[in-house]
């Protein structure tokens, strides 16, 4: 197989299995990529740098879809391959190139902002501010700074302004203060 037939495609993963599926195409000496970052977590007792997925829930693979496709989505982990109108999406190389070289070399400056937790009626946890532990609702996103947020199980619902990295998303269908 020559490197031309190979192309780089996402795999979406199971959830948090972006290192064991990472590790386990490793074990079957498929090319991929999963860009991690160090970040500090603060537990109640400790404060510990991990490794986090940039992109979570993605594992870039370079594959010749034709004979690796089976081989990938049988490794468990492995999910599916992203695709647009049901025909995998391959990525360029230079793209896979740029983000490895800013995980490389400027990871204290790299910051993934998903656009996604910003659209209206998506689910979110505030997670810093006067706000912090209280879910919301996105009503409307304003800029690439700032959210409208409805916060409603304060008695009445009320709009302010937050800053996208101060919210997380939330699946939990309940509104109000988080324990």
């Amino acid at each position: 197989m020559t490197d031309q037939t190979k192309f780089w495609y996402a795999i979406y993963t199971l959830s948090r299995s972006e290192k064991k599926l990472a590790k386990e195409l490793d074990k079957k000496g498929i090319e991929n990529f999963l860009p991690l970052l160090p970040l500090k977590k603060q537990w109640s007792d400790r404060t510990k740098t991990v490794l986090e997925p940039v992109f979570p829930s993605y594992v870039f693979v370079k594959m010749d879809l034709k004979s690796e496709k089976i081989r990938v989505l049988q490794t468990p982990g492995a999910h599916h391959i992203l695709s647009l109108n049901g025909s995998p999406l391959p990525i360029p190389e230079e793209e896979i190139e740029l983000v490895k070289i800013f995980v490389r070399d400027f990871p204290e400056h790299l910051r993934v902002q998903s656009e996604e937790k910003l659209e209206p009626g998506n689910k979110v946890l505030i997670t810093r501010g006067s706000f912090k532990g209280y879910r919301a609702i996105v009503v409307r996103k304003i800029s690439s700074v700032s959210v409208k947020v409805n916060i409603s199980g304060i008695r009445s619902s009320i709009s302010v302004d937050l800053d996208p990295d101060s919210i997380e998303t939330q699946e939990e269908k309940n509104i109000g203060r988080s324990s």
